[in-house]
């Protein structure tokens, strides 16, 4: 198969990307997976034990160096939202194929041979003579400052949240509330931008109608008004996942009333 790069340089690939295919029937959907090249071979077989390797089919477990995640590509809101969540993590962004309908075998295939092209990229700018020491040297003269360690994190929260059930990212969002509003009471500046930049990074990966960035601005005033909307926000999320709508829109008049109040 023939990826195109839409953002990042096929001659460098990063190792990490959003990899999305379109579906003629489905103009307005883009499917999308998350694919990662380990800078590490693993072979998982080791780790197996041998009653549960005859369970496992054809699947190869000697080489899992690179793999997508989820391994069916999800459909995602728009372009423009996958390639500003490819600037703001510094992804690929790379393109995989255009079908005439959701197939679900067809769609697994394409993804494999997208994983097998994106890794044999990568795996040929490893390898090549000197490649990645003269890359370094290049990055060190014009970067000789190192990358932060906040950055790393970031990246590595985008992964673990995108892995998330809907529940389990809601039962995320109320502990770094938690941690947030004890960082703003206690005038623990540090703390508060921690908790405040891991909620931003999470709103990512929850629906807009959930609006968590009005719950993170509420959240930054210490004062009991500011924890009580707070909360009303983070009930309202819990009701809108639920499906209970109108549990949801009550709760929204509870905050316009006591946003409107003195």
């Amino acid at each position: 198969m023939d990826i195109t790069f839409d953002r990042g340089d096929p001659d460098r690939p990063k190792g990490h990307a959003l990899l999305y295919f379109r579906v003629s029937t489905e103009p307005d959907k883009v499917y999308a997976t998350y694919l990662i090249v380990l800078p590490v071979k693993a072979d998982m077989s080791k780790y197996v034990p041998p009653f549960l390797a005859s369970h496992l089919g054809n699947l190869s477990m000697g080489d899992f160096s690179a793999f997508p995640m989820p391994p069916v590509p999800e459909p995602v809101g728009s372009y423009e939202e996958l390639e500003q969540m490819s600037r703001q993590r510094d992804d690929d962004l790379v393109f995989g194929d255009s079908m005439f309908s959701f197939d679900l075998p067809r769609m697994m295939e394409a993804v494999n041979e997208a994983v097998e092209a994106y890794s044999k990229k990568y795996a040929d700018r490893r390898d090549g003579p000197g490649a990645l020491v003269a890359e370094s040297t290049q990055e060190e003269a014009a970067e000789p400052d190192p990358a932060p360690s906040e950055d790393r994190s970031y990246n590595v929260n985008e992964v673990v949240f995108s892995l998330m059930s809907e529940r389990d990212k809601l039962g995320e969002l109320s502990k770094l509330l938690g941690k947030l509003r004890f960082a703003v009471e206690g005038d623990d500046s540090q703390n508060a931008a921690e908790a405040a930049e891991e909620i931003t990074t999470l709103a990512g990966h929850l629906p807009e109608e959930f609006q968590v960035s009005s719950l993170l601005a509420v959240a930054g005033d210490a004062s009991q008004k500011g924890s009580r909307l707070a909360q009303l926000y983070l009930d309202r999320c819990f009701r809108l996942s639920d499906g209970d709508v109108n549990s949801a829109r009550e709760l929204e008049e509870q905050i316009r009333s006591l946003e409107d109040s003195p």
